[in-house]
């Protein structure tokens, strides 16, 4: 929901109460001006027939009579003339077969008219309170369709061109790349929130642009200048190796000064790769086949998996393709062959499954399964495996998410299994 029809739902709701108290209090103000004007009206009636019975004008005092509005009687001569008003019930006189009694405001008054008493009473119809509340009723939930009317109007005209700098900057934040170097243009708006909002996003998207540039920098400057001197370490070594003057006590020395410089020269790309990931400076415009990728890592590792006497099974189903970068695909499938068979045993098999929108490879290997939790972290790794550096699976789960694709990890009927689908 968003927000100005939120707020004024708020509004609706903190209406609806405001409008019953003001149905009250209109009711009151009604029904006392109602009164006050019946008064008024029946005293003016009063004084006509005090007229009528001085001027003795017999006839039009009957007609009033017979009306059913008024009623004159002799009463004793009064000693001090009094009026009060009240409310009585008193049947219809239009309609005299209707057992139905209506609320009527009655003034009564015992005067002395030429030296004789009188006790005059004067009725008329009063509106009923139910009909009052109706009415006030109607009155109220007119005027809160009106006010619901009004607020939706001003929803969508409010949402359209009051809100639209905020949309914008939204669909700004939406469509931000840092790799892209540009900071997008911000709507220009009167609004001080709006104004201060634009300010922290142009500023915050200025920093992240800066920021990535640095940080594009120096991965740059890491990959030349540490890969250079590693490949010298590593051709000194080779021809260390190689020298005839090359003891047998200092051949395990260097054996191992050889293995630690390939794993760190392994340990620096892969870490130069997943800061590349990260940075998105791989373009996702290649159409990747799947099938195909499987088929260069199995030709790839075949050496591997006729070393330790591994069985391959594969199934291919139909062909799993999307929209990413080819080499870092490539990667992925290789990283995922290379974990299944390096953690696998002799002898064992591994079955690899090509679906529309599913990849699978399971291997046999430990009896027991991988914990789950941190299985994709950075350095997580086997310690039963010394040349591995612990950075393959982190690739594969980077790939994956640039890729717009989920890696997961089971383990099924004694096999690891790992399966690459689409990004829901």
């Amino acid at each position: 929901m968003k927000l100005v029809t939120r707020t004024s739902l708020y509004y609706l709701v903190s209406g609806i109460p405001v409008m019953i108290v003001s149905g009250f209090i209109c009711y009151s103000i009604a029904t006392e001006e109602i009164r006050e004007n019946s008064d008024l009206l029946l005293g003016h009636v009063r004084y006509q027939v005090e007229g009528l019975v001085k001027r003795k004008d017999t006839a039009s005092l009957n007609a009033l009579i017979r009306s059913g509005e008024a009623h004159v009687r002799r009463i004793p001569k009064v000693d001090e003339p009094t009026v009060a008003f009240s409310d009585t019930l008193i049947a219809d006189p239009a309609d005299p077969g209707e057992d139905e009694l209506n609320v009527n405001r009655m003034i009564t008054a015992n005067v002395n008219i030429q030296n004789k008493g009188y006790r005059i009473k004067v009725w008329r119809t009063t509106m009923q309170s139910g009909q009052l509340v109706l009415g006030i009723s109607a009155a109220v939930l007119t005027v809160l369709l009106f006010l619901c009317g009004i607020y939706f109007i001003l929803n969508y005209y409010t949402s359209q061109w009051l809100w639209r700098p905020f949309y914008r900057a939204l669909d700004n934040l939406r469509g931000f790349r840092a790799s892209e170097g540009e900071t997008p243009a911000f709507l220009d708006s009167k609004i001080t929130e709006f104004k201060e909002l634009n300010a922290s996003l142009a500023q915050m998207m200025q920093t992240m642009v800066a920021d990535y540039g640095r940080q594009k920098k120096f991965s740059e400057s890491v990959s030349h200048e540490i890969q250079t001197p590693l490949a010298v370490i590593q051709s000194k070594i080779d021809i260390l190796i190689q020298s005839p003057d090359l003891t047998d006590q200092m051949a395990p020395l260097v054996a191992s000064i050889a293995d630690a410089c390939s794993k760190l020269i392994r340990m620096s790309r892969s870490l130069i790769l997943l800061a590349r990931i990260e940075n998105k400076q791989f373009p996702a415009t290649d159409p990747v086949s799947f099938l195909r990728k499987v088929r260069s890592a199995l030709a790839l590792f075949d050496d591997h998996l006729k070393e330790k006497n591994l069985s391959l099974c594969i199934e291919e189903k139909a062909d799993f393709t999307l929209k990413a970068n080819a080499d870092l695909c490539l990667v992925l499938v290789n990283n995922l062959v290379q974990n299944a068979i390096r953690y696998n045993y002799p002898g064992g098999s591994i079955d690899v499954t090509v679906e529309e929108n599913l990849f699978r490879i399971a291997n046999t290997g430990p009896s027991v399964a991988l914990q789950k939790e941190g299985l994709f972290k950075r350095f997580n790794k086997n310690e039963e495996v010394k040349d591995s550096i612990g950075l393959g699976l982190s690739i594969a789960a980077e790939i994956a998410n640039a890729s717009g694709l989920v890696l997961r990890y089971d383990f099924e009927d004694g096999l690891h299994v790992f399966r690459l689908t689409r990004a829901e």
